[in-house]
């Protein structure tokens, strides 16, 4: 896909980027705003040729119509549309902030996991669980019919689940309870890049949904609640300690349910760990009105870009 960017420093290009030099009566904040209009990207990626790593020429790229008002027309539209990418990208860093907050938290109540300052007893995951199993190696289609399967690409790095993307599977009566979810259920992403293997999340809709055999599928018993063993999981010293035990596989990395359930971690009393799952519930709520504040600058975005090369702006 097409990307197009203004960088701010001087340097040399290699072969995969098309340096862009804008005469004088052009101003590149304008380009920039036209090309990067999803109609553009896609335009660009049709006339890209190549089997393996499909490449725009320079040719093809100098061929593109453009429409061109005079100069400080191209100026005045480009400070409308920098104002309303700046609101974008404020709010969604308040939204990468609202996600160190729950790690935060989790070092506020709990303490670092390597040094244990407050002088938890340990165990390991196993005893925190009642049962560990993998999911379906049923094939997925796109379109349905079934139940939405949640995959790899479905666990986010900072340990949330992402439903953008789902496939849809047929489970029989008998397989139903063996790989779908109930709300509390602890997701771990067993098989993936050294980098992102153990991305783990908590299923918060009562909706089944059915998961795939990257995926451990963990129902916590009385001591424990799913949050905090996967905030652990999801903090700098657990991924390290991910990292340093995962074993790689055919160019995969790998953790199986019984490697995930011997990792070592604190015990702290339960009625503590429900207190931690109730702060972050309310950052979730948040989350909600952050993410739907982004959708409606997004929106507004796409509306301006769309208007301002059509002369309606």
């Amino acid at each position: 896909m097409a990307k197009i960017a203004l960088p701010d420093f001087a340097g040399i290009c290699s072969t995969d980027i098309l340096p862009v030099k804008v005469g004088p009566d052009l101003d590149k904040r304008y380009l920039a705003y036209f090309l990067r209009q999803p109609s553009m990207v896609d335009f660009a990626t049709s006339r890209s040729t190549g089997a393996n790593l499909p490449r725009l020429s320079p040719k093809a790229l100098a061929d593109f119509q453009i429409p061109l008002p005079p100069l400080p027309e191209q100026r005045r539209i480009a400070a409308i549309l920098d104002q309303t990418d700046a609101l974008r990208r404020l709010r969604r860093q308040s939204l990468t902030r609202l996600s160190d907050l729950g790690q935060a938290i989790f070092y506020e109540m709990f303490g670092d996991p390597v040094s244990n300052p407050k002088g938890w007893s340990l165990g390991t995951i196993r005893d925190l669980l009642a049962e560990a199993k993998y999911g379906t190696a049923q094939k997925a289609s796109s379109a349905g019919p079934g139940l939405p399967i949640l995959r790899m690409g479905n666990l986010t790095y900072d340990g949330r689940i992402d439903m953008s993307d789902l496939k849809f599977v047929e489970l029989s009566t008998k397989d139903f309870p063996k790989y779908t979810t109930i709300a509390g259920d602890l997701l771990f992403n067993r098989t993936n890049s050294k980098e992102l293997v153990g991305k783990t999340a908590v299923v918060e809709t009562t909706e089944p949904l059915a998961i795939a055999g990257y995926l451990i599928r963990a129902r916590t018993n009385e001591q424990a609640n799913p949050h905090y063993i996967s905030a652990y999981l999801n903090s700098a010293a657990g991924k390290a300690v991910l990292r340093n035990m995962c074993k790689n596989i055919v160019g995969m990395a790998n953790i199986n349910a019984q490697e995930m359930q011997d990792i070592v971690i604190a015990l702290p009393p339960i009625g503590l760990q429900s207190q931690f799952a109730d702060r972050l519930a309310v950052i979730s709520m948040k989350r909600a009105v952050y993410e739907g504040a982004i959708r409606r600058a997004d929106s507004l975005f796409a509306s301006l870009q769309h208007r301002a090369f059509r002369g309606e702006l």
